[in-house]
């Protein structure tokens, strides 16, 4: 399960954020690539059956996550930081890239 995951964001692109909880609401699948298409039907995916049958998460795509607040709601505000950047998906990270 990925949608509704919660976790750390561990870059620095997003001031303010780092070491905070978020909560993913979606994948931005290709987010990174210079040729992404926010219009396509497979662009924006916020339902973990179809993420599995695209492929699962890549270092490519981008997370559609909102911080937690301390009583455990979200914020309103979403941020849409890279998936690498996220705790869940470090595993992701291009070792010689560190």
């Amino acid at each position: 399960m990925v949608i509704g995951t919660d976790t750390i964001y561990l870059g620095n692109e997003i001031p303010g954020l780092r070491g905070q909880k978020v909560r993913i609401f979606a994948v931005l699948r290709g987010g990174l690539r210079p040729d992404a298409n926010p219009d396509a039907d497979d662009y924006y995916v916020n339902d973990d059956e179809k993420l599995a049958r695209l492929g699962g998460v890549t270092a490519e795509d981008c997370i559609d996550a909102a911080p937690i607040h301390p009583g455990g709601t979200t914020s309103f505000v979403h941020v849409d930081p890279r998936a690498v950047d996220l705790e869940c998906f470090a595993h992701l990270r291009n070792p010689s890239a560190q």
